[in-house]
């Protein structure tokens, strides 16, 4: 399960360390740092590092239920397992790669090695990534609208921030609703489209990128249809990914309230969280390292206190990202080289 991306991601994770500490040095808060770690709250720190592991097990959860409708496995432990390390090694190479590319074609390897067809494995990870891609616009739309006043009433440039992010979510929806319903208008855009980038040199054989372009929308066809054959599940699976969004989002909360702070709701930081999630999650760079720290500062920094806000995003980051990082991590080694040793031994 090598990946070549995986220097890179390395370097971006050492980008994002660094713009962490300079902003804690710029706002004088490098030393502050220890006085303030003394008067944090671990029990709502331990909180948020708990609901992490909830967070993940939803995602466990939806993959084994998918394991098992595309499968016809039956429900037991050992799916359940293939389902809790899907999850986990995706994670992984999710937060060391691009735009979370490196994950899904991992995780298609792990199915692999459990005799999973690469047609039901892709299925199973196309269906995880819809549910989860059209659960997360929709959440966060709705949310938009009702906390409308919050977003409007930034004055740092956060709002056209988010509202870029929104309206590139809503376009991906676009074209999953165009996949769904009508795949010649979206083939056709992309033919112009392609034609268009061959024109400016930018693609060498149209011909080529068109041919994969029809599987890729064919995948996803077919995903969908299977997904429309039971109403039931796929709402059974949009509840669950928005109960998993709440659990995410809910770990900036936590850290709020390890501060001993108070004054914000817990819904009016969640909505901040999703918008957050929604401006930095098309921008390119491993765990969308950069953006994330620039858009905690701008989004959520009015509502801690200029002395601490730097504290609260190096909470925040641990916990949502590094301690991800580091614990996927070192669950993927074990899985995936000590687990190989033994099967080898024996």
């Amino acid at each position: 399960m090598k990946n070549k991306n995986k220097p890179y991601g390395l370097i971006f994770i050492i980008i994002s360390t660094i713009i962490m500490f300079l902003i804690l040095h710029k706002n004088d808060d490098l030393v502050n740092l220890f006085k303030i770690i003394k008067i944090i709250n671990m029990k709502f720190i331990l909180s948020a590092i708990l609901f992490i592991f909830i967070f993940w097990l939803l995602e466990a959860f939806m993959i084994y239920f998918l394991i098992i409708k595309f499968t016809n496995n039956e429900k037991n432990i050992k799916n359940f397992w293939l389902a809790v390390k899907v999850t986990m090694i995706g994670q992984y190479y999710s937060n060391i790669t691009p735009l979370a590319t490196g994950g899904q074609p991992v995780q298609l390897l792990v199915l692999k090695d459990d005799n999973i067809s690469l047609s039901n494995g892709t299925a199973i990870l196309i269906s995880k990534f819809l549910l989860f891609q059209v659960g997360v616009t929709i959440y966060s739309f709705i949310l938009a609208l009702h906390k409308m006043n919050i977003l409007f009433n930034s004055h740092n440039g956060a709002s056209a921030f988010v509202i870029m992010g929104l309206v590139l979510n809503m376009v991906m929806l676009t074209f999953i609703i165009l996949i769904a319903f009508n795949q010649q208008i979206l083939l056709k855009f992309c033919e112009k489209l392609f034609g268009l980038l061959h024109r400016l040199k930018i693609i060498k054989d149209v011909e080529a990128v068109m041919g994969k372009t029809e599987k890729f929308i064919w995948e996803y066809k077919e995903s969908i249809g299977k997904l429309n054959e039971d109403y039931w599940f796929t709402i059974k699976m949009f509840a669950i990914t928005f109960v998993q969004l709440t659990v995410f989002f809910s770990t900036t909360f936590f850290v709020y309230k390890s501060l001993n702070l108070t004054g914000s709701t817990f819904l009016d930081i969640v909505c901040l969280q999703a918008f957050l999630y929604m401006a930095v999650s098309f921008i390119p760079t491993p765990g969308t390292a950069g953006a994330s720290e620039v858009g905690f500062m701008l989004l959520l920094g009015p509502l801690f206190p200029t002395n601490i806000i730097s504290t609260a995003l190096l909470l925040w980051r641990g916990i949502s990202y590094y301690f991800s990082l580091i614990f996927s991590g070192i669950f993927s080694f074990l899985v995936t080289v000590i687990g190989k040793k033994k099967i080898y031994t024996n």
